[in-house]
């Protein structure tokens, strides 16, 4: 048996699930619970999310008493059953779905993309790696999260190909523990964007993933291939004990590797490697920094060009896509400077309506750097309005005054997709190449383009 422990900051889906936790409410927050049991969207957020919320209606004295009277719970499960369910989630119906569509030559942003078998690739948040002639695709696989079960990730899934277009699934790289549900590989966890670097030292492969939630954290784990298996080597890393968001890592030509990440939501703070490349020895530099959602920035991709060190970052707005911005700095050393949103042309103000994980410099060619990039939500349509909207919405939950909301906005906004909500598996690539005019970066839309086409 196993002891659920509660807080302020448990998830309001699971506070909803026991009698006990249910009973505070309706001792301190009767109101309140009536509401947000009628929006299904909020269920994913934390019960100090939602107070946030409320524009200083609960008093701290209140908060601190909910806080202990849900501390003073308690609750036992049976860790089997709880296992057993993890090990007996099916495939969803877009995933289990087999369409053969011959082989491929060219790149369709947007589109479904399926792999030699005809499934659809499962490598969300994801990354390309070249060595020796192959591309791997790998990233998180969500061909069991439906939006409807307690599946996050079910461990992260690698391709290979020889054109960038045809990929070989080769299973997963690193597996989800089923037996442990304290794990930070346990499929319930918030485990996403993983990122691999060769570490020149040691000659292994780490493999850096973010673990979010309530207490964001890194996953590190290595390897003897690049392939797998993976080996957990560091769990519950927080550098300098920051809280951990989106990051991306980078390797120099000089062989020191930097990781730059969303610290607190404050801003984008970069960090040098130790020569495993398992720990950050020293912050940098600070960029972003006293930034609100949405205005502060996740979704970090690094690269680099003529010298010239690059970031691509996105707002915050969940799983929403937001306008990106652009930045570079003469050193990864030296703070980054912004040189504004690289998707000028997109009218929808979504980035296409995707979200970019990584940009990739291809082998052999002159100048081609391709945007990696999630559409999460490709049946939820984004059209400026929707995505102003979104933003506004975020942000009047900080600066209620300045980005005031009507009740009907209120209302729309409560149906959009939210985190824990949303069939992934369903969800879709934007590869995008780039476009440079002397230091400024641009993204265009092309229904369709070919690797070919470029020397």
């Amino acid at each position: 048996m196993k002891q659920l422990k509660f807080n302020i900051d448990s998830k309001i889906k699971q506070l909803f699930q026991y009698e006990e936790t249910k009973k505070i409410f309706d001792t301190y927050l009767p109101e309140m619970r009536s509401r947000l049991e009628s929006q299904k969207g909020v269920s994913s957020f934390s019960l100090r999310k939602v107070i946030s919320y409320s524009g200083g209606a609960i008093s701290e004295s209140a908060i601190e008493k909910i806080d202990q009277a849900l501390q003073n719970v308690i609750v036992y499960v049976d860790d089997t059953e709880i296992t057993e369910y993890t090990k007996q989630q099916p495939l969803t119906t877009a995933s289990a779905e087999m369409k053969a569509e011959g082989m491929y030559t060219s790149i369709r942003p947007g589109k479904v993309w399926r792999d030699t078998e005809g499934k659809r690739i499962q490598t969300h948040g994801g990354a390309l790696y070249y060595e020796d002639g192959i591309y791997y695709w790998y990233g998180e696989n969500k061909d069991r999260t439906d939006g409807n079960c307690t599946v996050w990730t079910w461990g992260i899934r690698v391709y290979r190909s020889k054109d960038l277009y045809n990929w070989e699934d080769l299973g997963l790289m690193i597996e989800p523990i089923l037996d442990n549900p304290d794990s930070g590989l346990y499929p319930e966890k918030h485990v996403d964007r993983p990122h691999i670097l060769k570490c020149e030292k040691t000659g292994k492969y780490v493999c850096w993933i973010k673990q979010s939630g309530e207490e964001a954290c890194f996953l590190i784990l290595e390897a003897e291939c690049f392939t797998g298996p993976y080996q957990i080597v560091k769990e519950n890393y927080r550098p300098f004990d920051w809280e951990v968001g989106d990051f991306d890592l980078i390797k120099t030509e000089d062989k020191k590797a930097y990781l730059f990440m969303d610290v607190n939501h404050n801003g984008i703070y970069g960090f040098e490697l130790s020569d495993d490349y398992q720990k950050a020895e020293k912050e940098i530099s600070r960029q972003y920094e006293n930034l609100h959602p949405p205005f502060c920035r996740e979704a970090v991709a690094l690269f680099e060009r003529n010298k010239k060190k690059y970031m691509l970052t996105s707002g915050m707005t969940g799983y929403i896509p937001n306008k990106s911005d652009a930045a570079y700095s003469d050193s990864w050393t030296e703070p980054f400077q912004s040189i504004g949103n690289p998707h000028p042309e997109d009218e929808s103000h979504s980035s296409f309506n995707s979200q970019i994980s990584q940009v990739f410099q291809v082998p052999g060619k002159k100048d081609l750097y391709i945007a990696i990039a999630d559409r999460w939500v490709p049946d939820y349509p984004i059209d400026k309005r929707r995505a102003d909207l979104i933003m506004r919405s975020v942000a009047s939950h900080y600066e209620p005054e300045k980005y005031p909301m009507t009740e009907e906005e209120k209302r729309e906004i409560m149906d959009r997709p939210m985190l824990e909500d949303v069939n992934t598996s369903k969800a879709d690539y934007v590869w995008l190449p780039l476009r440079f005019e002397d230091e400024k970066v641009y993204i265009d839309w092309s229904d369709e383009w070919r690797i070919e086409d470029y020397e």
